[in-house]
Formats: structure tokens, sequence, C-alpha cells
């Protein structure tokens, strides 16, 4: 077929042209001069200069086959059988199908994968040259004519298939849409189709019956785009009437003719309301493409690696109710393996690679017979019964790499999931084959209980950037943009019966529906009945409630949505044996229970007579939060007490807690996450009855509490209200605890009070008195001096100041120095960055990090640190890269950049990197590599039990030349990976953070520092968030480490990680 009209582009550029292209853009040096000396080894060659001659293309390449022959390939379970539903031309480049409430088959099409490479490969074989230089390049990621080029050739369509004959294959497909951005999901919805093509998401609709959509409609936009394969996706109906969607490259500012307000997306899965009017965080995040949920309505977000991930199962509503201590992480794996078990040949371009040992070097072994996921995509949920019993409640993953599908078996793990191997299946694949084209990229289960396979059916899936130039160059990239199937998988003997169209049964017959076996029959009922709003069903539904569990879930929130749910349809539901039906009759009691007390004493027996399941539990505790009583309050603490220690059941009792009375809290042992919920939304009385409790006990046991009580007085600038009956008893309470045995608890309990309006003052100056003596008392042990500047620091400064200035003498230990220094960083006062700026000719290295931190760690020093360096007081080059891009990420960003304009060091990279690369060639000492190695990079990379996991694991150094490694030593900043970008925060409170973002909540976010520590931060509490080009990696480690010490740590990282 000829190429796509909407594909087709005229463009051509060289690699010379790149080069113009990095000065006309001005490219930051450290990129540019990387950028330079690639273009410096091709140019070398000659590789630029005009040529007649023709590349010749592989004649090893394998070769489409028809759909016939290709099912003939597939390796099938035993007792199924496949069949071809569409095929070329009618689908090309599908990437996922579904079926409207008339049965009518959709498909979306996504156009354009690797063109970046296919648009390169096009122009360089003009030259008649093969590009055999051993580097790997992303035109999408360092922009310029290619990138461009190729984005105008990325396009969706949504295409309308028809059987014309009746012979169970589509023959026919009407474009409804040929002009969109690739486009990564469809599904049904308000009589039409909505799609996902970032940055929007669309609807479609064909109102008039002619088969062409006459409705077209923008519902949302904004959602960011990265690469092709990384868009918004895959989405689905959930349980609640919500559509559920995967984040792909996440982020995004959305906005929609429906919305009142923009909303930002974040980094996480969201859910939409189909008409456009809503959208909402959930917790989860698809890494690939991909998600699923199963008959409960837990959510299975896909990542290309591990093959079973699930969403937090705390939705993320109930959490965002507590902003004041942060959320668990929001993604978990439920398996523990990523291998795979291919039966196809690898493709030539991998095995003509392993024949080059330089390639060999750069992308190592494995690379060339990869049995291990790295792919996957589309996890699918089986909720059928068409299917035999042993395949149902299984989860299906596709490997397109590998030319599998893979099958797990889910089973719960408490109020989680554990995912195995399937018996049978330990060594091998549910399906399989050996056609190298056979692409599996999505999975539906159909109107018939039939497993749908989405087949992108191309030559080559790999990200372009993997393959060799020269072999891009020969293979090509684009065989296959024709070309796409869909298979049908159904047991040989099953009786598949057609669907009947639902869009003519009555509101009575689609509520038996809801409860039927099969997954899209009780789904599109349940959707049809939401959309109608008609509650004439609601009695029908009601009987549904005592039928088998999946159509009593349904219909409980179905019955909400038409506004006929009456509380004796959630006691029925309370009462329901399956632990599900009682979730989710819970949430659809919450608002009932403060008027209705039946459903209110229903849901308090759950508590005393012991849900025996640990969901139903959690749930429990989340729906509690919605009463502010006694009466709730004593549930909350019996759960807290009896099951305190279940999986996030703390999490779920702290969502509750939240606006709770909070005398209740009282009788649960003290944590630092209760603490910091009481003082972070200021609850007086909760505070004093809870110092009342520990002082009758032993107040060593509220050590946790008192320090979460001090976080949660530091969140912000909000008052204190009075409590009831004073601050008297808070103040006395206080004061008991400040003549603790204990050094810890009059510490805290001193802090605590210095944060509060009240006068406890004779008991804190004698504290302080106590401790600014023992500090400067030389004859102190030296461990109670660095005890007590630590207590100090509670003070206000002009009662810190002093001592701590003194301490910063020279004279004194360095640990002290330290502790001084940390001691008036936690101060506000401006004071406190003139006195450290003072002292800094007389500190050591290691203060002088210290002290940087500090004054980078509130925003009202920066003005002060500036006029330092303006001064020469601190040289710029005391100043780490991520330091300087704190800086220039602040509100003096103009001020910075001028001070760095004159200051760089990239200046003399290539004589660098070509003087460390001489060491490579002589006898190399791997024993002093390894000493070098925990000097230097222990703080970042972890080695077996040592070190810290911040940066990438060192174990993909295996497949890097020693010249890679290098490179990526001596110029961390040329390319940084996205999971391992550096992130600056600043805070509301003046905080300023920079790290790799490790977690993402409902309420707070997780950064590890360079220095191997966490900042979790609330996301109330956030004021701006960046993502920087700066590397966590020093870039001055030539500074550190010699041209020799160098060849000896790449001797020992080979040694240690894969052979040379």
């Amino acid at each position: 077929m000829p190429e796509r009209a909407n594909s087709s582009g005229g463009a051509s550029f060289s690699v010379s042209d790149v080069a113009c292209h990095i000065k006309a853009r001005q490219i930051p040096t450290k990129h540019a001069m990387r950028i330079h000396l690639i273009i410096f080894t091709i140019t070398s060659g000659g590789f630029l200069a005009p040529c007649s001659s023709e590349i010749k293309k592989a004649a090893d390449a394998p070769q489409p086959l028809s759909p016939k022959e290709s099912a003939e390939h597939i390796r099938l379970p035993e007792g199924f059988r496949i069949e071809l539903v569409a095929s070329e031309p009618v689908v090309e480049e599908p990437s996922c199908i579904a079926w409207d409430e008339q049965g009518r088959v959709f498909v979306c099409e996504l156009h354009g994968y690797n063109i970046e490479g296919h648009i390169d490969t096009e122009e360089l074989n003009k030259t008649g040259k093969l590009d055999k230089t051993v580097r790997r390049v992303r035109w999408e990621f360092q922009g310029g004519p290619i990138a461009k080029a190729a984005a105008k050739r990325q396009t969706g369509t949504l295409k309308l298939l028809t059987d014309t004959n009746s012979d169970g294959l589509m023959d026919k497909a009407t474009v409804w849409a040929d002009d969109l951005p690739p486009c990564y999901g469809i599904v049904p919805a308000n009589g039409g189709i909505i799609v996902t093509c970032a940055p929007h998401i669309m609807f479609f609709a064909d109102r008039d019956g002619d088969g062409e959509p006459e409705v077209r409609e923008t519902l949302f936009t904004g959602f960011a785009t990265n690469t092709i394969e990384r868009g918004i996706n895959n989405p689905i109906w959930g349980l609640d009437g919500w559509i559920y969607i995967g984040s792909g490259s996440g982020g995004g500012t959305i906005t929609g003719p429906r919305l009142k307000v923009p909303f930002e997306v974040g980094n996480s899965d969201f859910r939409i309301r189909a008409d456009g009017s809503a959208i909402e965080r959930v917790n989860g995040s698809v890494h690939t493409f991909g998600l699923t949920m199963n008959d409960v309505g837990d959510r299975f977000p896909s990542s290309g690696g591990t093959s079973v991930r699930y969403a937090l199962p705390l939705p993320h509503r109930y959490l965002a109710r507590n902003p004041h201590v942060p959320s668990p992480n929001d993604t978990h794996n439920a398996s523990n393996y990523n291998r795979g078990f291919r039966i196809s040949e690898p493709h030539p371009w991998r095995v003509r690679r392993r024949s080059d040992p330089a390639w060999v070097k750069f992308y190592g072994d494995r690379e060339t017979n990869s049995n291990y996921f790295s792919g996957g995509c589309s996890t699918t949920y089986y909720g059928g019964t068409l299917f035999p019993a042993q395949y149902r409640g299984n989860l299906f993953y596709c490997e397109p790499s590998l030319n599998i599908i893979h099958r797990a078996i889910l089973k719960r793990d408490g109020a989680g999931y554990k995912a195995t191997r399937a018996p049978g299946e330990m060594e091998s694949e549910f399906l399989a084959s050996t056609d190298q084209w056979f692409r599996p990229m999505n999975l539906r289960t159909g109107p018939d209980g039939a497993l749908y396979i989405v087949d992108m059916y191309r030559e080559i899936i790999e990200d372009y950037s993997a393959i060799p130039r020269f072999l891009q160059q020969q293979y090509g990239l684009d065989q296959g943009r024709a070309h796409g199937r869909i298979w049908r998988l159904v047991p040989k003997n099953a009786e598949v019966q057609e669907s009947p169209n639902f869009s003519k049964l009555s509101g009575i017959e689609l509520a038996q529906e809801i409860g039927s076996n099969n997954p899209w029959r009780r789904e599109t009922a349940q959707r049809l009945l939401i959309e109608r709003a008609d509650k004439n069903p609601a009695e029908g539904l009601a009987k549904r409630l005592d039928g088998n569990w999946r159509g009593a879930i349904r219909a409980l929130n179905t019955l909400a949505h038409i506004g006929a749910l009456k509380s004796s349809h959630v006691l029925t539901g309370l009462r329901h044996k399956h632990f599900g039906v009682r979730i989710h009759a819970l949430r659809m009691a919450e608002p009932l229970l403060e008027k209705d007390k039946k459903v209110r004493t229903h849901v308090f027996s759950m508590v005393d007579t012991l849900d025996p399941d640990p969901s139903v539990r959690l749930q429990i505790a989340l729906t509690l939060g919605t009463l502010q009583n006694e009466a709730s309050a004593t549930r909350l603490a019996s759960l807290a007490h009896r099951h305190g220690s279940d999986r996030w059941m703390e999490s779920a009792i702290l969502s509750s807690a939240n606006g709770q009375n909070g005398s209740w809290l009282s009788r649960w042992k003290g944590t630092p996450a209760l603490g910091t919920t009481m003082a972070g939304r200021r609850d007086s009385n909760a505070v004093m009855n809870q110092l009342l409790h520990l002082n009758h006990l032993n107040p060593e046991t509220g050590i946790p509490f008192l320090q979460g009580l001090i976080t949660g007085a530091s969140q912000g600038d909000r008052p204190w209200p009075e409590p009831t009956n004073g601050w008297e008893k808070i103040a006395n309470q206080l004061a008991m605890m400040m003549t603790s045995t204990n050094a810890e608890v009059r510490k805290l309990a001193s802090g605590f009070a210095a944060r509060l309006p009240i006068d406890s003052s004779a008991y804190v100056s004698k504290f302080l008195n106590s401790a600014k003596k023992q500090a400067l008392d030389s004859q102190t042990p030296l461990n109670q001096r660095v005890s007590a500047i630590e207590m100090l620091s509670i003070a206000p400064y002009e009662a810190l100041a002093p001592i701590a200035i003194k301490l910063l003498d020279p004279k004194q230990p360095p640990s002290l120095q330290l502790a001084a220094i940390i001691a008036l960083g936690k101060s506000h006062d401006i004071r406190v960055a003139r006195e450290l700026i003072k002292a800094w000719p007389s500190l050591t290295p290691k203060s002088r990090t210290v002290v940087l931190e500090t004054l980078l760690s509130q925003e009202n020093r920066l003005p002060v640190l500036l006029e330092a360096m303006e001064n020469r007081a601190i040289q710029i080059g005391d100043l780490s890269a991520i330091q300087r891009e704190k800086l220039i990420q602040s509100d003096h960003a103009h001020r910075t950049k001028k001070l760095l304009a004159a200051f760089s060091s990239d200046a003399d990279l290539p004589k660098r990197i070509a003087r460390y690369q001489k060491a490579l060639t002589v006898n190399r000492d791997g024993a002093n590599g390894k000493s070098i190695y925990a000097k230097n990079c222990l703080m970042c990379h972890k080695l077996d039990n040592e070190g810290n996991e911040i940066g990438p694991s060192l174990a993909s150094i295996s497949g890097k030349p020693d010249e890679g490694i290098l490179m990526d030593i001596l110029d961390p900043n040329g390319k940084i990976d996205p999971e391992y970008k550096l992130y600056l925060v600043t805070t509301s409170t003046g905080g300023s953070h920079a790290g790799v973002l490790a977690n993402e909540s409902a309420t707070s976010l997780t950064l590890k520092r360079p220095d191997g520590k966490t900042d979790v931060i609330l996301r109330k509490d956030i004021k701006t968030m960046t993502t920087s080009e700066v590397s966590l990696m020093p870039a001055n480690l030539h500074e550190q480490i010699t041209p020799a010490e160098m060849a000896s740590l790449v001797t020992f990282l080979r040694t240690k990680f894969g052979k040379r």
C-alpha cells in the first residue's frame, strides 16, 4: 500500500544540518559538546561525502506472513483455537479495540512509531555509507528538524469496522477520524466513542445513524506528550461509573469546556467523567501501556519489566482528606519474576549486532536473545466464564518484543495481592509465536466472552535508538506501517453466542444483564442504565443484591448513580457474604451514616463483631471518617487497638482522623503520624487529651507522638485555637514532660512548647539554661555537648545564636561545629545566613558542605548567599551543579545566571575525555578500583548490601564499552534517564528541596537526596515543583579521580558487573 497521505513528508536533513541546528538553538554547551563529538566522529570517517552507491537492504530480514500463515506459527494453549477478526488493509497499526452497545466494533490506530529513525536513515542512505559509529541517538529527545518532521507524521485514526458478508471477518472500515494525535485507547460512552490521544481526550458520536460521526468534541486537553509510545492510554470503565486512564508520560495542566478550573494531573493515573465534567487523580501509575480492573474494582497498572502490579487499595480521595501525613506508595508489585520464555528466533539485526565486538561491549550479550520482560503492556483481567475454570480470574500480559502473551495466577494477600506463574507454565508461556512479526500489544474481553488480541504486526517493535544505525539503514524501521491484525482466542468446543443489541434492551432487561457471567455484558448494561438515569429498573436491580456477587456490586453502584439507592439496599450489601460487596456497600453507606440509624448501627457492628476480611476492615476505617462523633471515634480506636498492625490500617485510620473529634486518639498508642495529624490541623483539644494520657502512662512511650507534634506544628503558620479548657492544662502537661529523666522527652516537650502560644517560660528557660551550660562546657563528654546543642535548636534565635556561634570556632571538635550549623539551620531567622557566611573562612570542607545546604534550604537565605558569591566570600566553584541549579530555579534566577555566565568547566571536556581515554589503554588495577568505588560511588549506587539506591543500577554497564562508561562519568549531564531526573521543590514555608522522585502518593511525594537521605514533602505545602537537566551525579569527579584511578574503577566495574 502507498504511504498514508497524512503521514508523508518531504523534509530531508543531513548530520551537518543537525550541527547547524545546535548553533541556531544555542543548546547548552554541555549538551552541544557531546553532539559535536559525535558529529566529529562521523565526519572524520568521511561519512557525509556524497555518494551515488545504494545501501543494499538486508537479505535475511524476516518477512511478513499472511494471516493464515501467521496463525499457524502461534503455539496455543491446549484446547483453544485462534480466529482472525480483521487484518490489513482494513486495520493498520492498531492499538485498541472496543464494542459499543450495538455490538459495533471500533479500532484505534497509532501511526508513526519509530518514524524518527526512519527519517534519519532515509537521508543517511543517500550518502551510500553505513554509519558504524558505536553510540545511541534519540532524535525526539535532542530535538531539531528530524524531531519536528517526525511529529508531523505521528498520527492517530479511529475506525468503525464492519463484517459486510457475515463470515466473521471484518472487511470494511469506515474512518471516523484520521487527523488525530497518536491514539492509545478507546472506550464507548454516551452513544459514541471516547479516544485518548495525548494531548487530548476526544469524543465522537453518530447521532443520525448514517454510520459516520457528526459529533466531534474535545473533552479534555493539556496532557503531556513525550515519546509516541508514552501517551495517556487504555481507558476502561470502573464499577463506580468513572472512566480510568493510564498516565503515560505523566503531567499536564488539564482544561476542558466543562471543567470549572484547570487541573494538574501529576504523574499518577486518573479518572474522568464521560461527559468531561470532572477529572481526578487515582492511585497507581502505568509505566508502559495499559491497565485493568478486577471484579471488585482493584486496578492493575502495567509496567514493562514487572508482569503484575496493583494500585494501593486505599482510594485516593480518602487519603487526600488528611494532608498532614504522607501516604503509602501508590503502586505495589504483586509478582517477583521478570523472565519470559519466547519460542521465536531473535531478529537478525540482534544477531548481527552481536557479531561486532564493539557493539557487544556497548549493549551486552543478554541483548542478543533477551528472555526478560522489558516492553510488557496491557495487563488484562479475565472475568468471564467462556474460558475453562482455571483461567477465570487470571491476568494476561502482552510482551510484544518476545512475541508472547503471559498468564499470571492472581491471589489475595491480605488487602493486597500476589501473582505467580501458572502451573504447567513455569518455563513456557500461555501463548507464543515463532512469527517474529507477531506483536500482541493489547487485549480485550469481547461481547462473546472471547479474548481479543490486538496485534500491531510489524518487523521491528524495539525503540529504533537501540538498533545500531548501520543496521537501521539496512533493515529499515517502518516495515509494518501497512499491517495489523485482530485475533480472537476461544476454547475449541465453546458455543460462542452473539450478544444482543443492548441499545434496544429495556431498563428491566438491562437490570437482568447486570448479573451476567460475561464481563462485557454486565459492564455495558451498567453503563447504559447510568447513562439513561431511569429509575424504573430499580426494583430489578435490587433483586440482584441477593444474587451473584459481581452483579450485586454493579447493582449497588448503579442504584446510587440513578438516585434510587435505599438504606435497605445498603443493609443487604453490608450483610453479603462476599467481601467485595461489603466494601462497596460501605462506600454507599457513607451518605447515610449521619441520618440513618439502622445503617450506622450495622456499620458499627462490623467493628464490634470484627469483620473477618482485611480489605473490609480497611474500608470500615475509611468509611468511619465521614462521621464526627464519639461513637465512630470509639470504633476507630477499636480498629487501631485490635488491627492497627494490619497492612495500611494506620494510613486508613489517619485519613479518618483528619477532621475527626479527636478524643478517641488518646486511646491509640502514639505514633509520629498521629501527632503530625493533630498538630497539622491544630487540634488543641486532641493534643491536650493525648498529652494527659501519655503522662498517666510512661512519657517515653510518647516519643514518636511528640516527634510528630513538632512536625505538624511546623506545617504552615496557621494559629492554634484555644482548647476548650484553656491553655493551662497543655502547659502543665508539657511542663511535667520537661522534668522527665529522659533527655529526648525533655527536648521534644520543650520544642513543642516553643511552638505554642503558651507561657511555659519558667520550665523552658530552666531547660535551656541547662543545655547552654552543657554545650559550652569542655569538661562535659562530647556526645552530651552535641545532644545539648541539638536541644537548643528549639530555642528562639536570641537564645540559640550566642551559644551556636561560639561553637563554630575552629578550636571546637568537628562534630560540635556540625551540630551548631544544623541547630542554626532549624531557625528561620535571616541572621542565620550572615553568621554562617561570617564563619565560612575558618570552616572545614565537611562543615562548608553542610553550610551550603543550610543556606540553600530556605528561600530567605538565598539573597545573602548570592551577595557572598558576588563579593567572592564564597566562590561559585564551591557550589555543586545541583546547588547552582537550585539557585537558577529560585526567584533569583537573573542574578544567579549573571554570576554563572563567566563560570564554565565544560570547555575542557574534549581534552579531558582524551586524557582519560588514554589511560584505558594501559594496565589497570581492579583491586584499587574497588576502593575508588567505595569512596566515590556508594553514596548513590548500591553494591551488594552497601550503598544507596539513588542512581541507576550499575549492572547496565555490562552493555557499554569502556569509553561509554567514561563518558557517563565525565559528562553526567549529557544524558539523564527520565526516572533519575532531578526535581526541585520549594514549599510554602520557605523550604527548598532537590532529589530524584522516589514516590508519589495522594498527599505527599518523596525525594531521594544526593546524600542518600529522603525528603517527604506534603502536597499541600508545595509552592513550586520543576525538573532540571542537571544530574545528581557530580560533574567534577575528574577533580577527585585521576585518569589512572578512573581506568582502575572501570576495570573493577567490569569485573563486578560484566565482561569486557
